[in-house]
């Protein structure tokens, strides 16, 4: 069990300042305000809300939403946050025996109701339900072991390539239809969450999947070369990148044209956990530095922000500004801070935090605006609404979180403890 966080002080830093951290704590709860009292819809499952916080009916209840949702809220229960455990029940009953599950097929609806539901299988949705199921089973939510286990057999039957150390994307409700499509944004979200079910299960063999995605995805980025961090998102049935994918499709909400520089973010951060929980190989620092640098040297902008995509040259493509890769960016500073003691990460964190206070956080509700554009002004062009919790909740753990341990494992630990932040 990893240890509780730490409660000094370094000097000149944001990270361990205590009127930093008990401003996290205020701000997660303000989070939570916001989306517990709403966002589970008539008990046909988890809600995508609109700037209010009301649900957005017509969408339906999303898997990739539902399954984070349950994920934040077996987290907020463990930190002591009343009525989280409620909800983390619901997604769990929704996802095992309720209507997000197939019972005849196996597996889990892309969308249930609205007015485009959908039947389909992606790997995207699927593993968020990893993800959720081994925080659930941290934070002791029955059933969610059982969950986990159907979960993890559902990657194990469908989805990995043991020759190819990835997974394919998605088929239809039966399995029988595989798309062509192969992509490294649903294998991501499935590292992610093959960390949670490793430290949820101790099955090395979930640790071992997630290095083999991370270095067949993110490997090359350790090469001192211009450019080795502009991650390749789309490929074709065979794994050859297709760099122009979706040239018309720019403002894709999941498959857009170009390289994203939050996802190389995000990875930084994951090889970063990958490296503390036990599988540390020699490319892994090196890439994590060359993806937080590249993405400062192409993403970040004069006036503060990622752009969403750049071209293959690093130039922006989609200039607005999305709130993920910011609070991303804030978890992997804050690890490489812990990992290298280098004070340029600490006053990384400290900038991005400084951005999403000036500009991405409503004053008004206390949540994160998706979407702002050169002048960070809040604007709607790919998301509407707020689409979850997720990437702005675990942005306000990331500086109480040790490098030995996931954000549930950490969670839980703490609160056996009786320490919660």
């Amino acid at each position: 069990m990893p240890s509780s966080p730490s409660r000094t002080h370094e000097t000149g830093t944001l990270i361990t300042d205590l009127d930093h951290c008990r401003w996290l704590v205020q701000h997660r709860n303000r989070l939570l305000d916001f989306y517990q009292p709403e966002v589970w819809a008539d008990g046909m499952g988890f809600a995508y809300l609109d700037d209010a916080g009301h649900p957005l009916r017509d969408s339906g209840a999303q898997l990739w939403i539902g399954a984070r949702m349950t994920h934040c809220f077996a987290v907020a229960h463990l930190l002591g946050r009343p009525g989280a455990a409620e909800f983390a029940k619901k997604g769990v009953d929704f996802y095992l025996s309720g209507p997000g599950r197939d019972p005849e097929y196996d597996g889990w609806y892309a969308t249930v109701g609205g007015t485009q539901p959908s039947e389909r299988k992606e790997l995207y949705g699927q593993a968020h339900i990893v993800l959720a199921a081994a925080s659930a089973a941290q934070a002791g939510i029955d059933g969610a072991e059982a969950l986990l286990t159907q979960a993890l057999a559902v990657i194990d039957r469908h989805y990995w390539l043991e020759d190819v150390g990835r997974c394919v994307e998605a088929f239809d409700r039966s399995f029988t239809d595989l798309d062509l499509y192969r992509g490294q944004n649903a294998n991501m979200h499935l590292t992610e969450a093959y960390l949670a079910a490793f430290e949820a299960t101790g099955d090395r063999t979930l640790l071992l999947r997630a290095g083999r995605i991370a270095h067949n995805t993110v490997g090359a980025a350790a090469e001192p070369k211009a450019g080795s961090w502009r991650v390749c998102e789309h490929f074709s049935p065979d794994w050859e990148p297709l760099p122009d994918y979706n040239a018309d499709q720019p403002h894709h909400p999941f498959r857009p044209y170009g390289s994203q520089p939050g996802h190389w973010l995000e990875w930084a951060k994951l090889l970063m956990q990958i490296r503390g929980v036990g599988l540390s190989e020699d490319w892994m620092l090196p890439a994590a530095r060359n993806l937080v640098d590249g993405a400062m040297q192409d993403g970040w902008q004069p006036s503060g922000g990622f752009v969403y995509t750049v071209d293959w040259d690093g130039t922006p493509v989609v200039k607005e500004r999305f709130w993920w890769p910011v609070a991303e960016a804030i978890g992997a500073t804050r690890l490489l801070s812990l990992a290298t003691g280098e004070g340029r990460y600490a006053d990384l964190y400290a900038q991005l935090w400084a951005y999403t206070q000036a500009h991405l956080i409503d004053p008004g509700n206390g949540t994160w605006f998706p979407e702002v554009d050169e002048h960070n002004r809040h604007v709607v062009v790919t998301w509407p609404g707020r689409p979850d919790l997720y990437h702005a909740f675990q942005a306000t753990i990331y500086a109480f979180l040790p490098l030995d341990a996931g954000i549930a494992l950490w969670a839980r630990s703490v609160s056996e403890d009786g320490e919660r932040p």
